[in-house]
């Protein structure tokens, strides 16, 4: 029997100024600690997708990205992937 992978969904919207990211899924709980109990953070900075795909790439862990209308970032990882994707994301919600 396969056990299911772990996925991670990440949305990051434009709020005014600032920027506000909401996870779904699977995290490390030092990531889950950075985040309110609805899974989100605000404000934070603009995220540098083109970083993350360097990151990711180097890593081979695959993962999608879809733009919004609105201008904002929808992520989403399986597996090793979501591992990677977390590790990014504490990365980022630390600086």
């Amino acid at each position: 029997m396969t056990r299911p992978q772990p996925t991670l969904a990440v949305f990051f919207g434009r709020h005014g100024d600032a920027w506000r990211v909401y996870v779904n899924g699977w995290a490390a709980p030092y990531v889950r600690r950075k985040l309110d109990e609805h899974g989100e953070a605000w404000p934070v900075r603009e995220p540098d997708l083109t970083a993350l795909r360097d990151y990711m790439w180097k890593l081979d862990t695959p993962y999608t990205e879809a733009r919004t209308t609105l201008g904002g970032v929808a992520l989403e990882a399986r597996g090793r992937s979501a591992v990677a994707l977390w590790e990014w994301l504490d990365g980022y919600l630390a600086s």
